[in-house]
């Protein structure tokens, strides 16, 4: 198994592209900023990614609370 790679936060702004196509071919990349980790790029199909932390119930809107897309704005948008 191949380690992740870690990027500073500067780094990956310059080098997006090339960090996306490295986690969509089973690679594994871990962005920090000041030594702490931030977001972790991992390719959509590694479905172990989404089982090690499932979605809770909170993450959803429920008919009494709106979803934020349909706020207030949206219709200025091109």
């Amino acid at each position: 198994m191949i380690p992740p790679q870690k990027v500073s936060i500067d780094e990956a702004k310059s080098q997006l592209s090339d960090l996306i196509t490295i986690a969509s071919e089973g690679g594994e990349v871990i962005i920090v900023q000041d030594g702490k980790p931030l977001p972790r790029l991992v390719s959509a199909a590694d479905t172990t990614a989404y089982h090690s932390l499932p979605p809770t119930r909170d993450e959803f809107s429920s008919e009494e609370d709106s979803l934020a897309w349909e706020a207030d704005g949206w219709e200025n948008i091109a």
